[in-house]
């Protein structure tokens, strides 16, 4: 059967090529969906024939040895995160880098990566689940290369030593109900960065079991994070002169690790939030640890949950001003006091566990 048919529009000839209508997978590519054999070419190869669109990750498992290169016109689509799996090997390089030079900087598009599970090699080595935006040492790729508005949706993200790490002229990006576990950090941005995070934003998602950072953020990143949970990191967010809005998200933590550790001139605000507790009685003498040069704070309608006293709300070493408005929950009882020290803390109107 021919792939071409004829169409007279007009008197003219119109021929149109119906295979090229249909989606194109990674198996027609000759990806092996076993797992058994190394599927990087495979891909490359797709992806070189769909210039912009969707490229389909059927069901299975897909050995990835090296890096997968996309641009801001390409979709990586899967079946579902426990569906469509890379199995990432390479120990010093990105699985997928997200990025390109096409264009320059008005090439605007908005691009996904979703319905993936992408699995990575181990937290002790340089491994990056994803890179986007450009390689600021041109290693991996362009460090001109642009990485905005290249977006996540439903991604299982874990094994990887940085799950998600920018590059420059990454900005725009959006987490939409992804899962981000078992990596060294959850989401990186090293220092140094140029043209990168205006406007990330992290909603719906699970930011969880991280070995040391949920998010870990040295390039003052603006972070505007709705609906998420960040449970059990070591710590969920350590920032370097970060904007952070948070709204409507929980928090949960076992151990003596803090949950937010801010350095620089930064600033944290938390909404309708949730903070809970769970380390052993006596284990925990504050929630907040603050190492700002000067932090603006603005908290308000938070939830503190204890199963054991803690000594202070927050341990305050720089300057902070702004306001803690409306805290409850069991803190009345197990919260001996909101500072550490007053002499470091200019706190308006603080309605602090009300009785």
């Amino acid at each position: 059967m021919s792939n071409k048919s004829v169409v007279m529009i007009c008197g003219l000839s119109l021929v149109r090529v119906l295979a090229n209508a249909q989606p194109v997978t990674v198996t027609s590519c000759g990806a092996d969906s076993s797992g058994r054999l190394d599927s990087t070419a495979a891909f490359q190869r797709c992806l070189s024939n769909v210039p912009a669109g969707d490229l389909l990750i059927p069901y299975g498992t897909y050995r990835i040895a090296g890096s997968i290169f996309k641009t801001r016109n390409q979709n990586l689509v899967g079946m579902g995160s426990k569906a469509s799996i890379l199995k990432c090997q390479g120990t010093q390089v990105p699985c997928i880098v997200a990025a390109d030079t096409a264009g320059g900087p008005n090439n605007y598009s908005i691009s996904t990566i979703q319905n993936l599970g992408i699995e990575g090699p181990g937290t002790s080595n340089g491994s990056i689940g994803v890179l986007v935006g450009g390689d600021p040492s041109s290693t991996i790729v362009s460090k001109t290369a642009f990485g905005d508005s290249v977006n996540f949706a439903g991604i299982r993200i874990t094994g990887f030593n940085h799950g998600v790490q920018w590059g420059n002229n990454a900005y725009a990006n959006k987490f939409f109900q992804c899962s981000i576990f078992e990596n060294g950090s959850g989401l990186y941005a090293p220092t140094g960065l140029q043209n990168s995070g205006e406007a990330i934003s992290v909603t719906d998602s699970d930011i969880f079991n991280n070995r040391e950072y949920g998010i870990e953020d040295h390039a003052n990143f603006e972070w505007m994070i709705q609906g998420t949970s960040f449970d059990y990191n070591s710590t969920a967010f350590v920032f370097y002169g970060s904007r952070i809005h948070l709204t409507n998200c929980h928090f949960e933590q076992q151990g003596a690790q803090v949950f937010f550790q801010p350095y620089g001139h930064a600033i944290l605000s938390i909404r309708d939030s949730e903070i809970l507790v769970q380390a052993a009685t006596g284990q925990e003498k504050y929630i907040l640890s603050l190492w700002p040069q000067s932090l603006a704070i603005a908290i308000d309608d938070v939830s503190v949950w204890s199963n054991h006293p803690v000594q202070y709300f927050m341990r305050v070493q720089g300057q902070i001003g702004g306001s803690i408005t409306n805290l409850h929950g069991n803190g009345n009882q197990k919260i001996s006091a909101l500072s550490d020290t007053a002499s470091h803390a200019v706190i308006s109107a603080v309605q602090a566990f009300p009785q």
